[in-house]
């Protein structure tokens, strides 16, 4: 039995939540990172497990994250599903999942929605995964696995709506102050190539999709919001975001 750990992580909070449950799951598994351009497609067989990790954006999956997963096919490999959240709500992206990792040939087992830091308002999920999620989310791959060990069935409820909700990603409008070298990680980094080589300090607003990695990988902290921008986005996810969320397991 193999375990594959596959996550899109823009900013790393999905990452934490994959490497957790992948852990709880097995002490050996292999890390396949959707987020990096140079990844390649994969076969999974029936008797491996795979880990499908992805944040919500807008409550949907990422339109970059689903042309990643297609690279992969699956004869009913036994897969749990993780959609991270940034404490407002994973919306219709747990069960977009459980659509297309249906259409690869995955067999879904189980679904669970993990709360992170939310990726355009820090304040929100501020330091999740923390140790009580980890625990959680370690015993939530205790269940699994006795599900798996037992009689394996395709998971019996996945939340979510069909049609799925409208979304449309955009570019958000960064500022890069001074401390910019003009090293091009975030060029380099960019999944769809949304930042110019030439000039790191535009952006195609047709291509970003506001996901903030080069805000992440940025080695100076040189791109970021505006003051204005964030305290926006704060107020405006206020009465969604304040109160701490749950994590969730369906089985």
């Amino acid at each position: 039995m193999a375990v594959y750990n596959l996550y899109f992580s823009p900013t790393g909070g999905t990452e934490k939540v994959a490497n957790i449950v992948a852990g709880g799951l097995s002490e050996c598994y292999e890390n396949i990172n959707l987020f990096s351009k140079t990844q390649v497609g994969r076969y999974f067989k029936k008797d491996d497990i795979c880990i499908i990790s992805v944040p919500a954006f807008g409550g949907r999956i990422p339109e970059n994250a689903i042309e990643k997963l297609k690279l992969f096919k699956a004869d009913k490999s036994r897969t749990i599903l993780i959609a991270v959240f940034g404490n407002r709500a994973i919306d219709d992206t747990l069960i977009e999942m459980y659509d297309v990792a249906i259409s690869l040939g995955f067999e879904v087992v189980a679904g669970i929605e993990a709360v992170a830091e939310h990726s355009l308002v820090r304040v929100y999920g501020a330091g999740r995964p923390n140790e009580q999620d980890k625990k959680e989310l370690e015993n939530f791959a205790k269940q699994i696995l006795l599900k798996i060990d037992g009689q394996p069935s395709s998971v019996s409820f996945i939340p979510g709506n069909r049609p799925y909700k409208d979304f449309k990603a955009f570019a958000m409008s960064l500022k890069i102050d001074e401390t910019c070298v003009n090293c091009k990680k975030c060029a380099v980094d960019c999944p769809v190539n949304a930042i110019p080589m030439g000039n790191v300090k535009t952006v195609d607003s047709e291509k970003c999709f506001s996901c903030m990695h080069c805000v992440t990988v940025c080695p100076k902290k040189a791109r970021h919001n505006s003051p204005e921008v964030t305290s926006m986005f704060e107020k405006r996810l206020y009465e969604r975001c304040i109160d701490a969320k749950s994590n969730k397991l369906y089985l």
